[in-house]
């Protein structure tokens, strides 16, 4: 489930990034070539960007690509560095929970306020806080199942899937850059 929706993060912050391209090509064509810019594409491309932001941060989480300094927990022994590994989490989740709470209070002053610039008012929270809620609410509970995962693994030995894939993932992202540094010294 957490690999289901960590793609369904992904492939919505692909689709906004391939939103934002597409309507700042539609704003230069409508500027340079017409004269007649479309005002309200700014916007969009700016809320667009903002909620893009926030579901690669969640995807982030899910898939384990956030920095990572890993000189102490790579030298702990494997059950301590599931549990140390559980604390991080529950840290993040602490963290993720406190600044949701506060982002619950900036929701409600701005919904009291709404867009100018688009063609609809739409209340300005649904570009602001809301996306920052969403991605909170959903780092959170991924650091909840992080969290369960690594007592698990505590207790039993057994590294969680998203662990092992995130390994993997690393692995193989390692070995094409040295494919791509080998072929680069080739041309050289």
């Amino acid at each position: 489930m957490l690999a289901l929706v960590g793609r369904v993060e992904r492939a919505l912050g692909m689709a906004l990034l391939v939103a934002i391209v597409l309507m700042i090509g539609v704003q230069v064509a409508t500027r340079y070539l017409l004269g007649m810019p479309i005002v309200w594409v700014e916007d969009v491309a700016t809320f667009a960007f903002i909620w893009a932001v926030f579901l690669g941060a969640a995807a982030g989480l899910k898939e384990m690509r956030h920095i990572r300094i890993e000189t102490v927990l790579g030298r702990l022994p494997a059950r301590a560095r599931a549990l140390a590994e559980a604390a991080l989490h529950a840290v993040i989740l602490a963290c993720c929970a406190v600044v949701a709470w506060h982002a619950l209070g900036v929701m409600e002053t701005e919904s009291r306020s709404s867009t100018i610039s688009l063609p609809v008012n739409l209340p300005r929270h649904l570009f602001y806080s809301v996306p920052l809620f969403v991605a909170l609410a959903s780092m959170a509970l991924t650091s909840a199942w992080f969290i369960a995962a690594h007592l698990a693994e505590a207790a039993t030995g057994r590294v969680p899937d998203a662990v092992r894939d995130a390994a993997a993932r690393r692995e193989h992202d390692l070995a094409a850059e040295e494919a791509e540094a080998r072929i680069a010294e080739k041309a050289l």
